[in-house]
């Protein structure tokens, strides 16, 4: 299980902790362990920065998530990081209704492990995080990868991995893909006929 935070909302020394600002954590005082591997690069970080208030937010943050993606956690073994990062609450600085690639990260663990990461405060109580990061995560993923005719990210991850396996593991890792298929179109045609319904009835009233 790996939880998120910001430095003002999670200050505990009895859990374990990992900063993944390019400055470590230095402003908030923090001293404790830091992951390198995820912290944003200064130089898309900058461009971002600079855009701010000269584009529209949607496309600022876009332009972060696929930079982020491409220059970080595409180069990164998803599995290896949930591991190496398990039982433990990742930092950053922005507030959890803010955009912050912290959220990125819980996005990527998501989409890809059907990992389960909450964005929480001191108390371990569960906080709002926004939803559009991961929508934009998934865009700039399946713009990217090979999904092989795959529409879930999770269920394209799980055949790429059953490539390599042979016999009766690489046969279950496919038809788990399958069923995982199975249940995102579901849902995702279910999510559209609500988003129909939704518009449908405000033209109504």
């Amino acid at each position: 299980m790996i939880n998120t935070s910001c430095h003002d909302e999670f200050k505990s020394t009895l859990f374990r902790t990992y900063a993944i600002s390019i400055d470590k954590g230095k402003d908030a005082l923090y001293y404790g362990e830091c992951y390198p591997e995820l912290v944003p690069k200064l130089s898309f970080w900058k461009v971002w920065h600079d855009n701010i208030g000269k584009i529209s937010e949607e496309e600022n943050n876009r332009y972060y998530v696929e930079q982020y993606w491409k220059e970080v956690l595409s180069k990164l073994d998803v599995e290896k990081v949930y591991k190496d990062l398990n039982y433990s609450v990742l930092l950053c600085y922005e507030p959890n209704t803010e955009f912050c690639h912290r959220h990125i990260v819980a996005a990527w663990f998501e989409l890809l492990l059907g990992a389960r990461v909450a964005e929480i405060n001191y108390h371990f109580v569960e906080l709002e995080k926004p939803t559009y990061i991961k929508e934009y995560l998934e865009d700039v993923m399946k713009a990217n990868i090979d999904m092989h005719g795959f529409k879930s990210l999770r269920a394209a991850y799980l055949y790429e991995k059953s490539e390599k396996l042979e016999g009766q593991a690489a046969a279950y890792m496919r038809s788990e893909a399958d069923m995982i298929e199975e249940k995102y179109r579901k849902e995702h045609k279910s999510s559209v006929m609500k988003k129909v319904l939704d518009i449908a009835n405000k033209k109504i009233i």
